[in-house]
């Protein structure tokens, strides 16, 4: 008896956990604010470490372009291959070239702020 006991109940906490997990990824809670996004606290460091840091879109590389400066990630928000290519539409080279996609989180961030105008702040 007392292993049933305590069979049920080591049951019930896993399951207990198991579905506390799946109703987040569910439900898609998270700490994920989209709203009034900066180039210098947001994007930038998204572009820099998935990007220019990468070793692909780096000053001085010769088959890519830079993505170094706001200009240069202004110039590909505006023409509208960034967001193609961090949601890997068809067309466009999906990057990160070679990784993972970039987290929902990510790309909303920079969604966000292409719809805004990709403003220098």
């Amino acid at each position: 008896m007392k292993r049933i006991i305590i069979f049920i109940g080591s049951a019930v906490v896993l399951l207990s956990a198991c579905y506390k997990n799946s109703l987040e990824e569910l439900s898609g809670s998270s700490d994920c604010n989209t709203i009034n996004m900066s180039y210098a606290a947001d994007i930038r460091p998204i572009i820099s470490i998935s990007c220019a840091i990468s070793g692909c879109h780096h000053a001085g590389t010769v088959l890519t372009f830079p993505l170094t400066t706001y200009d240069e990630v202004k110039a590909e928000a505006d023409n509208g291959l960034l967001l193609k290519s961090i949601n890997h539409e068809p067309g466009v080279s999906a990057m990160p070239k070679d990784a993972s996609k970039l987290s929902d989180c990510q790309i909303g961030k920079i969604t966000s702020w292409v719809d805004a105008g990709a403003p220098n702040n």
